[in-house]
């Protein structure tokens, strides 16, 4: 296959214009167009419905993008490795996260990385929840720090646990709960809540409800939010109830906001460090045995 094919592939899902496809790659549109046209040759499908301005993919033009994606971020993650091992001589780790709390975690473990590895490279992305997992399996990158929930039944991959914690309520000022030391289940699900969306956080959003039905209690979900930005705007501006780890920070929101830890909850989590059992990467093996080390 041609590499170059499923980079043009992916502009023109995300420009929806042949034309501008073209603009963005400095070729021509018609070379944009036969490209597109030997791959659907290829896989024997129409991907792209042109009759639809803008265009359109088909079903299974999408899908084909979603894998297309993945191969493209595998693609240029191979040439980053190539490149720094041929330059400096050195390994990279790319490593993906999706929490901020994620990163506290990890800066914490940095320091003593570096100083004892100098010739290895760290490359940290940010991504979806959801598709944390997804990405770890399709080796797009050598390592994930999320939620265990996003790890769980998935045989090729080995944990790490880095933090174990409990959730707590988060409440604005205005929120009658705010000046409670903390909050019984009862009072907790007599109030409206916000989550993120399952879009975002994927399996996470099930099992805090999971959680909450153990706790014996329907919550009472009113809203969703793409972003914990968002989240924390309703909480303020509707007077919501939002579900937030112990260890978040929320700097300077700090005055308008608390978070408050729940009585005798099963709302619980486990921040793990994740990776593929198959990886070779060297510097994996580094890294795994450095956050060990810092962890006893």
């Amino acid at each position: 296959m041609n590499i170059r094919r499923i980079k043009y592939f992916i502009d023109l899902v995300e420009c929806r214009n042949f034309t501008e496809t073209a603009k963005k790659n400095y070729v021509s549109q018609t070379t944009i167009s036969q490209h597109i046209a030997a791959l659907e040759t290829e896989f024997n499908t129409q991907l792209i419905d042109r009759k639809q301005i803008p265009i359109e993919p088909t079903k299974a033009g999408w899908l084909f993008y979603g894998e297309a994606v993945a191969l493209w971020k595998q693609y240029r993650r191979m040439q980053k490795n190539m490149d720094h091992f041929q330059n400096n001589n050195t390994h990279l780790l790319s490593i993906e996260y999706a929490a901020e709390t994620d990163v506290q975690i990890l800066l914490n473990l940095i320091p003593s990385f570096k100083e004892n590895h100098p010739n290895m490279k760290l490359e940290l992305n940010k991504i979806l929840l959801k598709d944390i997992s997804d990405y770890l399996q399709k080796g797009i990158y050598d390592v994930a720090i999320a939620f265990s929930s996003e790890f769980e039944n998935k045989a090729d991959i080995h944990t790490h646990t880095l933090y174990s914690g409990r959730y707590c309520v988060a409440v604005s000022r205005q929120h009658p709960l705010f000046h409670r030391q903390s909050v019984s289940k009862e009072e907790l699900y007599e109030h409206p809540i916000i989550m993120l969306n399952p879009t975002v956080i994927g399996n996470s959003y099930y099992l805090m409800i999971q959680h909450a039905i153990e706790d014996g209690y329907q919550p009472n979900i009113v809203r969703s939010a793409d972003d914990v930005e968002t989240e924390l705007f309703y909480i303020i501006t509707e007077n919501l109830i939002g579900f937030f780890p112990d260890n978040y920070h929320l700097a300077f929101l700090k005055e308008e906001i608390r978070l408050i830890p729940i009585e005798d909850s099963h709302h619980t989590f486990q921040i793990q460090v994740a990776y593929l059992k198959n990886n070779t990467n060297p510097a994996l093996q580094s890294f795994l045995h450095q956050i060990r080390h810092d962890s006893i």
